[in-house]
């Protein structure tokens, strides 16, 4: 995965104008809205993201909060914020102003109603952000517009896979179909073992993940375009499987990604057997695996992260692409991957 370029529109500064090769912090007087040119590798595996997000929808305060259920300063249209996916999962949520993310389920005209209580998260007068999630086709084109490679059947296409929440590394599947004479299903996005359903608006979440196996060989060059999230990101991820991505359009670090803290649940030992692992994926769908060691006494090869494959060389300087994905393997109770955005505004 390489970032070529990042382009920006409007009133915006020269916002990342060095931000694609490093992650220092830049300055930046509005919202940058642009687009990230992003590559998919032929014949074999590409970890992506999208690195930009939707518009705002609605910005403004809490007047109350109770339970599962948030009075806004701010007038809505009933229902128009209810929305699932081919798959059942919401299409907005309300992002708090120190990252959170929670799904909505429901709202009035004045009303937000989400998908679990909130009550520990919101207060009265706090800050909040409605938001669409990003999906598919936000990120590939609803008819295909990156240029997959699209057959009569996921066989003969390019196939995406989107893991699952739970931890568990399952993986949902899908590709775009061509279905020339009208027989096999329809042409558009379809789940494997689905030739019939529309899964153009499937959620890809701010930090979700994406993996393309490509079966074609050249490379493809995929532009995405929208704008810049300038909150703070808060994710906690469940013991075992996340595929997942840096939620900010530069290039991070090891160091600097956020993902080890002392503080924030990530596991870390004196081997890579006693700590969570960060898996890096290339093209033939090998792995390069990172952990953060913990050496209290000196005698292991140091503490800071390392690469299996030595545990005293420093890889903290490992770079994670804008745009790219990882997979974290968790081995404790709860990981909350906290991280503020890396340039100022």
């Amino acid at each position: 995965m390489k970032i070529k370029n990042l382009n920006l529109i409007g009133l915006v500064a020269m916002f990342f104008a060095a931000a694609v090769s490093s992650s220092i912090a830049q300055d930046v007087s509005s919202t940058p809205v642009g687009y990230v040119t992003i590559t998919i590798n032929g014949n074999g595996y590409t970890a992506l993201s999208n690195p930009l997000e939707n518009s705002v929808v609605y910005s403004g305060t809490t007047t109350s909060v109770s339970g599962d259920t948030i009075t806004t300063s701010f007038s809505l249209t009933a229902g128009e914020l209810a929305g699932t996916d081919a798959e059942g999962m919401n299409l907005f949520y309300v992002q708090t102003s120190s990252g959170s993310i929670l799904d909505i389920s429901s709202n009035t005209d004045s009303t937000i109603t989400l998908t679990s209580d909130v009550s520990s998260e919101l207060a009265n007068d706090d800050t909040i952000y409605v938001k669409e999630y990003s999906t598919i086709s936000d990120l590939l084109g609803a008819n295909n517009e990156a240029g997959l490679t699209s057959g009569s059947s996921s066989s003969s296409s390019d196939v995406v896979y989107i893991m699952s929440a739970d931890g568990l590394g399952s993986y949902n599947s899908y590709y775009y179909q061509t279905d020339l004479f009208g027989f096999l299903g329809g042409t558009g996005w379809r789940a494997v073992g689905d030739t019939s359903t529309d899964m153009s608006n499937i959620v890809i979440g701010p930090d979700d993940g994406v993996l393309v196996n490509r079966i074609s060989a050249e490379d493809l060059s995929v532009v995405v375009s929208g704008t810049v999230n300038t909150l703070d990101h808060t994710r906690t991820l469940p013991a075992g499987f996340s595929l997942v991505s840096y939620p900010f359009p530069v290039d991070t670090t090891l160091d600097d990604s956020g993902i080890y803290a002392v503080d924030n649940g990530y596991v870390s030992g004196s081997s890579a057997a006693s700590s969570d692992l960060i898996y890096v994926i290339a093209t033939d769908g090998s792995f390069t695996t990172y952990y953060y060691q913990t050496d209290l006494f000196g005698f292991l090869g140091g503490t800071g992260w390392r690469n299996v494959s030595s545990n005293s060389v420093d890889t903290g300087s490992a770079v994670i692409p804008a745009g790219s994905s990882i997979i974290i393997k968790h081995i404790g109770s709860g990981l909350a991957w906290n991280d503020a955005i890396p340039y100022t505004l």
